[in-house]
């Protein structure tokens, strides 16, 4: 994994639990992102969420995931066929990638 590379990721963002009080959670669907810095000694890299065509319940786009927990973006697994709110951008660039892979 590398600096400029497309990946899937599950953002984290805070619910207000008290008027005082909010606790993170991480969003149950994968939304595409770009890897922006790697620390390969602690297994965790920055990735940059792109910006939604929606409003986003996260405050930085910016955030820190162990790089396990990281999908590369043409990724088919089972969980990452389960889209966030950007489905049609995501099902594009699936089907766009799909064709791509064609000869």
């Amino acid at each position: 994994m590398e600096p400029g590379d497309r990946v899937l990721v599950r953002p984290f963002f805070h619910i207000p639990v008290r008027p005082w009080w909010t606790e993170s959670y991480q969003s149950p669907f994968y939304y595409p992102a770009t890897v922006t810095k790697v620390n390969e000694q602690r297994g965790r890299a920055h990735v940059e969420l792109d910006e939604s065509l929606y409003p986003t319940p996260w405050q930085d786009r910016i955030q820190l995931f162990h790089i396990s927990d990281i999908h590369r973006y043409g990724c088919r697994c089972q969980e990452c066929a389960k889209p966030g709110r950007d489905i049609y951008r995501f099902r594009a660039d699936q089907e766009r990638m799909r064709n791509e892979e064609q000869p």
